[in-house]
C-alpha cells in the first residue's frame, strides 16, 4: 500500500510540474493597439483553456520566432504589406498564410490539440468579430517571452 501511495505522488508531481512549465509572466488584459500607417495588424492569441494549459509553442514567421504563445495570451504582431505565412510546431506543424494590408487588422488564434508526447499547435485566422471577443480576456505576452529553444 505504501508503495502505490507513493506512486501517486510522484504521478501527480509530475501532473502538477507539466502545468507550472507552461505558466508565463503575462501583461495586461487586451487593448486595442494603434496601427502604424504603413504596416498590418496581426494579433496572435490563444484563449484560455485548461486542455493543453501548460503547453507553449513558438509561433514563427519564417525562421524568426515572434513570440511564444501561451495559455491565455495575446500578442500583437505589426507585419510590412503582402503575403505572411504564421507558423508553429512541436510534434506536427500548423501553419496560416495571411494577405496582410496596410491598415488592416487579424486574427490568429491558437489551439492545443492532443498529441503523442505533448501537445500539438493548431493556428487558424478566424473573422475579426470573434477574434475581437476570443481575445477580450488574454492577457499581453511581452516581446521578450520568448521559449529557451527559440534564443
Amino acid at each position: 500500500m505504501c508503495v502505490l501511495v507513493r506512486k501517486a505522488v510522484v504521478a501527480l508531481s509530475l501532473v502538477a510540474l507539466t502545468f507550472l512549465s507552461g505558466c508565463a509572466s503575462l501583461g495586461q488584459v487586451y487593448q486595442e493597439e494603434p496601427i502604424p500607417q504603413d504596416k498590418g495588424l496581426v494579433y496572435l492569441y490563444r484563449p484560455s483553456s485548461f486542455i493543453g494549459g501548460g503547453v507553449s509553442y513558438d509561433v514563427k514567421v519564417g525562421e524568426t520566432p515572434v513570440t511564444t504563445l501561451y495559455n491565455g495570451g495575446y500578442y500583437p504582431y505589426f507585419s510590412d504589406p503582402g503575403e505572411v505565412e504564421f507558423w508553429a510546431k512541436t510534434e506536427s506543424k500548423s501553419a496560416v498564410t495571411l494577405d496582410v494590408k496596410a491598415g488592416e487588422t487579424y486574427f490568429v488564434k491558437g489551439t492545443v490539440g492532443v498529441g503523442l508526447l505533448v501537445g500539438r499547435p493548431h493556428l487558424t485566422v478566424v473573422p475579426n468579430e470573434t477574434g475581437g471577443k476570443e481575445i477580450a480576456d488574454c492577457k499581453m505576452i511581452p516581446d521578450k517571452q520568448l521559449s529557451a529553444k527559440a534564443e
